[in-house]
């Protein structure tokens, strides 16, 4: 795998200290994904979907393994390379929107384009009205989040995920919240639009239609617990 935005993590461990002993929230051996494709990672709530997702960004580091995107291991650079590298290089969708209150919707996507403007990255050319039209919401521009409905507010978080053309795309539990419909147009959008600028997608879900619009599927069993706390239990 040697794409820009391939994917590699292996032999991933986390763990954490609670007061019955140390928890292994994830152990995986690998995984793979090729730069410019689309995986969903599935399995029963508490497997560690969520954590792994958090490695992958680089938000936390692993009690053990490596995870590289392109040439980059994450744990070799520093807590402020690797928010510099998420800026600008991954794009991030979350089941709450997480839209700033009193911003609208353009100011909202804007902002993630001024967060990743770099002299040499594609986001300095990037127009957030074109990206909320590409959405279906370039009308909204000018509103409030507030003034949204679940699905369109969800759409202006898929906008600003997207506008700064990442490298990489995670989306955690991104459509949790909306109802049937809202969710299938939502994840319609985000999977053409991550083919369209060529980007590598991570879906956690516990949706099996969510996932049937993606290259891929893993599914994640529960986490292990060490000695310690298991035998507390």
């Amino acid at each position: 795998m040697t794409a820009a935005n391939a994917i590699v993590a292996r032999d991933l461990v986390a763990e954490y200290e609670t007061q019955s002993g140390t928890v292994r929230a994830l152990d995986i051996d690998e995984v793979l994904v090729d730069g410019g494709t689309s995986l969903a990672i599935m399995g029963p709530s508490g497997c560690g979907k969520s954590t792994l997702l958090g490695l992958l960004a680089g938000l936390a580091l692993p009690t053990q393994g490596t995870v590289t995107i392109g040439s980059v291991v994450l744990s070799s650079l520093s807590a402020h390379e690797r928010v510099k590298f998420r800026r600008r290089m991954l794009g991030m969708v979350y089941q709450a929107d997480n839209l700033l209150p009193h911003l609208t919707v353009e100011e909202n996507v804007g902002l993630q384009v001024a967060i990743a403007r770099h002299d040499d990255h594609p986001s300095s050319r990037s127009d957030p009205t074109e990206v909320l039209a590409r959405l279906g919401i370039g009308s909204l521009s000018k509103r409030l989040p507030d003034q949204l409905s679940g699905g369109q507010r969800q759409r202006v978080a898929v906008a600003r995920a997207i506008v700064h053309r990442p490298a990489v795309i995670l989306a955690d539990e991104p459509t949790g919240s909306l109802d049937p419909d809202s969710a299938g147009t939502v994840i319609e959008l985000l999977v053409e639009v991550q083919r369209e600028i060529g980007a590598t997608l991570v879906i956690v879900t516990h949706d099996p239609d969510i996932a049937s619009h993606v290259d891929r599927t893993v599914h994640m069993d529960r986490p292990i617990l060490t000695k310690e706390a298991a035998d507390v239990g």
